[in-house]
């Protein structure tokens, strides 16, 4: 009797072994042919970007969850391309476990640009779901594409100008990475530089690579020549050392000074500001987060200008530090350029990938987007 039931036990235990291992071969073997198909939603929409709307919502785009046997997590990840696009490069819109993604205009805007779209024209593209499963042996289900119809606005509207001349970093070069001028938050024609000048010459570009747009001085004041006109004089920093630039190009055109002016005043205060050994930016808009810093370049011409180039940057926040501690930090509460106060607020940052330029003597920080 003792014989028989050891006999049935044993086969019990058999059974169950091999139901376990019939269990784990259908986990192993799961694919997603099974899984049904993604309904991404709505199924059309039309987006125009202005300068009052980029943070709105301009969709929350939804689909439903894969039905799988197995319960696995199911990552999904929300693109877009260019109507006809064959999605090899999309711009990503979002990723996400849920079953939806809200997209803002801003989102929108930089996507539709990034993927060549021009400010004020209406373009077609297209925007569709992928799901996978952590196992990359197993294939991605792929949604339906929802064509969407997508005005982009150019949500930078400045001039940028940059330091070309003898008596700077760059010298005579158009394309040497070329120092920014930070301009005023509140002044779209106002701009700084406090930093180092050699003894010599020096104008001003709005497109490094080109020479025109070029500024310089003329009758006193600002004078430009946009490639319909004559180049203006240098401006000049009489002794090297370092000076605090200022320049207002308010009015300026090829026939006119406008209310233009300049002043180049000493600032020997700056000649014993400590130096850092490393100034880097960090925040929710970059790589790694909060988490740890970006190092920016400093200059060999004049170590307390810092700079950092073609850096991608998604919506958040950042802010400058040194020596990858909070100690010394500067931080405003102005999107594209500003002052920086120590321990100030965050920066907003839109989404993009920016030349981004700071100066510790006095906070001033810019990021200029790239263009393509």
């Amino acid at each position: 009797m003792k014989k028989i039931s050891i006999l049935i036990l044993s086969f019990l235990a058999i059974a169950a072994f091999t139901a376990c291992e019939d269990n784990d071969s259908e986990e192993f073997t799961l694919n997603t042919a099974n899984a049904g198909e993604i309904v991404l939603a709505p199924g059309t929409g039309s987006f125009e970007v202005t300068e009052t709307n980029t943070d709105d919502l301009a969709e929350r785009f939804s689909w439903n969850a894969l039905e799988l046997e197995v319960p696995v997590q199911v990552n999904y990840e929300l693109q877009m391309d260019v109507q006809g696009g064959d999605f090899t490069a999309p711009q990503v819109l979002g990723g996400t476990t849920e079953n939806n993604i809200p997209v803002t205009y801003d989102m929108l805007n930089f996507a539709a640009t990034e993927l060549g779209g021009e400010a004020t024209v209406a373009s077609n593209y297209s925007i569709r779901v992928i799901a996978s499963l952590a196992d990359p042996s197993l294939e991605p289900v792929v949604s339906n594409l929802v064509d969407v119809v997508i005005v982009p606005f150019s949500s930078y509207p400045f001039t940028d100008l940059f330091l070309v001349g003898a008596a700077t970093a760059p010298g005579w070069s158009n394309d040497n990475d070329n120092p920014a001028l930070f301009r005023d938050p509140a002044n779209e024609n106002l701009y700084y530089y406090t930093g180092f000048f050699a003894a010599d010459q020096f104008k001003l570009l709005s497109s490094p690579g080109f020479w025109q747009p070029q500024y310089g001085e003329r009758n006193g004041a600002v004078g430009v020549n946009d490639g319909a006109g004559s180049d203006p004089n240098t401006f000049a920093a009489p002794t090297a050392g370092y000076y605090d630039f200022v320049v207002d190009i308010t009015g300026v055109t090829n026939d006119s000074e406008g209310s233009s002016s300049f002043s180049m005043t000493a600032n020997a205060a700056a000649a014993s500001a400590p130096t850092y050994a490393t100034v880097g930016y960090i925040g929710s808009s970059t790589p790694d987060g909060w988490n740890s810093d970006q190092d920016m370049v400093q200059s060999a011409f004049d170590p307390h200008q810092w700079s950092a180039r073609d850096v991608t940057l998604v919506t958040g926040e950042l802010k400058f530090r040194t020596d990858n501690d909070w100690g010394t930090n500067w931080g405003s509460d102005t999107e594209f350029t500003g002052v920086g106060a120590i321990n100030g607020a965050n920066i907003p940052v839109a989404p993009g990938t920016y030349d981004i330029f700071f100066n510790d003597l006095d906070g001033r920080y810019i990021l200029i987007p790239v263009q393509d």
